[in-house]
């Protein structure tokens, strides 16, 4: 036996020989349809599997898995014994190049998101199809177990599994696939084979972008909707159940969580991202999932972080949410593809920027660069490193090295190429990985055979903490038994549509989910309370497709009258995901028809309705609900938004939208563009009240920063309900004065030079006046009209949050003359010269 003994405790010493387990000896070992053997758990006993029935030791009356395939227990393969002993002693029994293959993140068949399945092209026969056990793929047995670097199948270059696990000894994939749960699984279950049969046995991790993919490439997790819910009970309870899920299939990790950048789902209060980030990698680790958070410091959402990075650098307000997710022990943390915190050096071969994640944070779980690591790009990659080292100076090895010595540990890539030669990467397929430039990096001393280790244990301590070392396989009918309804479970359909969906899954599933629809949903704008609709309403429907369109007639047929023409109408109900020629056409229609129009917009992260949707509809209803599956294809006839028949519940009252923002919106483009993205809260300031408030941040970066200084078309947390109307209150107003000198002499007749303050302004040039606008209710609204005299002189929306005041600023321009300047019950005059 090897070193187990020396190293066990005494309650743990072995009382006998581990002893091979061989076909038919033991009753204990069963056969799962899903094609592998298992031992249950029992008593001190867990849960076991394995391709082979003869893979199984026993030792003591338990049982363990041979990875090594030497009929010994090794002590790597030892459950019983603490996760750092058995990674230090795997790392010692592995070679250079399985360690450099363990620092590669590669994809499924080299397929950069969904795997090679051919479900778009007819779903309705194929969506069920699997060979052996895989989704339909062309030549499933090639793709699977070819050792060529790439084969050619059906005109689609491939790099096999067996090829990438037993040759480049590559353990860890994205797996984003397309197809049904049973044949997901099935495939990963063809995988972990694979995996099983290499050297040391160890087993594969999937991955992907999509948080929800039990239904693979039909629906996936709504992210941003959570963000405006504001519900951090739904956002835990429902993640967690597409996490069971997930792990059920054989899922281990996701690319997620991405809110805790500013800017991305859950807005740029850096104290809202933090604590919404915290629960999400919560919900997935708490469930049998790995959180592979990113981009670090920030790629995507709104801004980037070399975008957003303002003269202030707020670096310190970014970390707040990195912070949290690190504290919630995130078990992956992605790079960016963009510039790190010393200028001009790209963020992955910057020590300076991930010295702040790994010191600063302490961090010690898996930095993994972005994807793909592009290496014609790498190499043409320049600029100078705080210490002084010329980047456009480097060899391949010493760009792998700068990568691994600046905090990274594992390489992207759609597939691995070995040896040395870079020509491949043209030849063959696209952004691949050399894990050979690994080895001779450390064979030339750029990265030390300790870094090296640590680089390997900190992948390892993942896969030892997901359970995979024992339990890498997964059962269909324990799986079915958790995702699938009662029907589903005796007979598994094809789901084509989001009825399917609802057929085929659990139904407390579709109520979160639908729960989350309206608490996503924002009443931005009801003049005249024209909502909620009553019940026997006649409205005309448009959208921005039939789809939409189709859809909504239905729905609201069953609340109201839905009629052929806008003349018939009471409303007209104009559901739109883009602002286009097609969306000024159904306005213009509909107010040469006298129509008043209740506006259903599709917001996201950076698309929302703006001034003109304002001032065209006279209610705005802004949906975030988006299920589109993130990343790789999405197949069959799914409806990508709140369902219909939400919608219309919402909007004839039987249930109110309850979602508010978590970004300000900008009367013009100009204020947004003016705004610093990393500072919250600064659209529609001036230039010293940015000032402050940046100085302010840069202090603490978790103040709680007012939201009620910009000009801006609503602020943040602004959403309104039916039964809590606005009560807003405006006072104070003020023009603008000039300081005048005025002539004053005492009794004695000494001058004593007193100035004055005059509201006057010149004829032609713009001025602005000002007022305060108190809200004593409910979110809510109102059209402020500034008169002079008896006509309108400018009218402005000012929408406000419950009991917040603002400032308001409108813009005039006058002829000469005196002029008597209304807001409300106040006046004042001004003279225009």
């Amino acid at each position: 036996m090897k070193k187990l003994a020396v190293l066990l405790s005494t309650a743990m010493a072995i009382n006998a020989f581990a002893v091979p387990v061989f076909a038919g000896e033991e009753s204990d070992i069963q056969y799962s349809a899903s094609d592998f053997y298992y031992v249950e758990a029992n008593g001190e006993q867990i849960r076991l599997s394995n391709k082979r029935k003869e893979g199984f030791l026993k030792t003591d009356n338990l049982y363990f898995r041979d990875l090594d395939k030497d009929g010994e227990l090794d002590i790597y393969e030892d459950w019983r014994l603490d996760l750092e002993t058995r990674v230090q002693d795997l790392i010692s029994q592995m070679t250079d190049e399985e360690k450099a293959g363990t620092l590669v993140f590669s994809c499924i068949f080299g397929s950069n998101g969904s795997t090679v399945t051919d479900l778009a092209n007819d779903v309705e026969e194929r969506s069920n199809v699997s060979v052996h056990g895989i989704p339909y793929v062309d030549d499933p047995e090639t793709c699977l177990y070819s050792t060529d670097t790439v084969v050619e199948v059906s005109g689609t270059k491939v790099v096999p599994m067996a090829y990438q696990i037993q040759e480049a000894k590559v353990t860890t994939f994205i797996g984003a696939l397309t197809g049904n749960p049973k044949d997901q699984l099935g495939l990963f279950n063809s995988i972990q084979g694979i995996a099983e049969e290499s050297r040391l046995g160890i087993p594969a991790v999937f991955s992907g972008d999509r948080s929800y993919n039990t239904w693979g490439g039909m629906i996936d997790m709504p992210h941003y909707a959570f963000g405006i819910a504001h519900n951090e009970e739904l956002l835990y309870n429902l993640v967690s159940e597409y996490s069971k899920e997930s792990a059920a299939l054989g899922y281990h990790q996701v690319f997620h969580g991405y809110g805790n950048e500013i800017g991305s789902f859950y807005g740029d209060n850096p104290n809202y991202i933090a604590k919404m980030s915290a629960i999400e990698t919560k919900a997935y680790q708490d469930n049998g999932w790995s959180a592979h958070s990113k981009h670090f410091i920030a790629r995507g959402g709104r801004n980037a972080y070399v975008n957003a990075k303002s003269p202030a650098n707020l670096l310190d307000s970014w970390m707040v949410g990195w912070k949290t997710v690190v504290d919630a022990g995130t078990h992956y943390i992605m790079t960016n593809n963009n510039e790190g915190i010393t200028p001009g050096v790209q963020g992955y071969m910057d020590k300076d920027t991930y010295d702040i994640l790994r010191k600063d944070l302490g961090y010690n779980g898996v930095v993994c660069l972005d994807w793909p690591l592009d290496i014609n790009k790498l190499m043409e990659m320049t600029g100078v490193t705080s210490d002084g080292v010329d980047i456009s100076t480097l060899s391949v090895e010493e760009r792998y090295a700068m990568i691994l010595n600046a905090g990274v540990d594992m390489f992207s890539c759609v597939g691995p190429v070995l040896g040395d030669d870079l020509s491949k990467y043209s030849e063959d397929i696209k952004w691949r990985a050399f894990p050979d430039v690994i080895t001779e990096a450390v064979k030339e001393g750029l990265v030390t055979q300790e870094d090296l280790n640590e680089h390997v244990a900190r992948v390892l301590r993942n896969k030892f903490e997901l359970g995979i070392f024992e339990d890498p396989y997964s059962d269909w009918e324990e799986a079915v038994a958790l995702i699938g309804s009662e029907e589903y479970q005796k007979e598994p359909f094809a789901v084509l549509n989001n009825n399917d969906i609802n057929l085929a899954r659990r139904s407390e599933i579709t109520e979160m989910e639908e729960q989350l629809m309206v608490e996503s949903t924002i009443l931005l704008k009801n003049e005249n309370n024209i909502l909620p609709l009553a019940n026997d309403t006649k409205v005309y429907v448009d959208g921005t497709t039939e789809e939409i369109k189709e859809s909504d007639m239905q729905a609201l047929g069953l609340y109201g009258t839905v009629v052929a023409t806008m003349e018939e109408a009471d409303v007209c109900v104009l559901h739109v995901t883009i602002i286009d020629d097609n969306y000024y056409y159904m306005v213009e229609d509909a107010q040469a028809a006298g129509k008043p129009i209740v506006l259903v917009f599709e917001g996201t992260v950076d698309t929302e309705p703006g001034l003109e949707e304002v001032e065209n509809s006279d209610a705005i209803l802004m949906q975030t609900y988006s299920n589109t599956p993130d990343h790789g294809s999405s197949v069959g006839s799914f409806y990508r938004y709140a369902a219909p028949e939400v919608t219309a519940s919402m909007l004839f009252g039987e249930k109110e939208p309850m979602g508010s923002t978590v970004y300000e919106t900008a009367y013009d483009a100009d204020a947004y563009t003016l705004s610093w993205g990393e500072l919250q809260n600064d659209i529609g300031v001036d230039a010293q009240t940015r000032l402050y408030m940046a100085m302010m941040a840069k202090k603490n970066p978790t103040i709680d920063m007012p939201n009620n200084l910009g000009d801006v078309l609503w602020t943040t947390n602004y959403g309104m309900s039916y039964h809590n109307p606005a009560a807003i209150e405006l006072s104070l107003l003020t023009v603008p004065q000039t300081v005048i000198d005025v002539e004053a002499t005492s009794k004695r007749g000494i001058n004593l030079g007193k100035a004055a303050a005059i509201a006057n302004q010149k004829a032609g040039v713009p001025f602005e006046i000002c007022f305060v606008a108190q809200n004593n209710g409910g979110d809510g609204h109102v059209t402020v009209q500034v008169m002079d005299g008896d006509k309108i002189a400018a009218e402005k929306f000012v929408a406000l949050d419950q009991d917040q005041f603002r400032v308001i600023t409108v813009a005039l321009t006058l002829e000469a003359g005196e002029h008597t300047i209304t807001v409300g019950d106040m006046s004042e005059t001004i003279i225009v010269e």
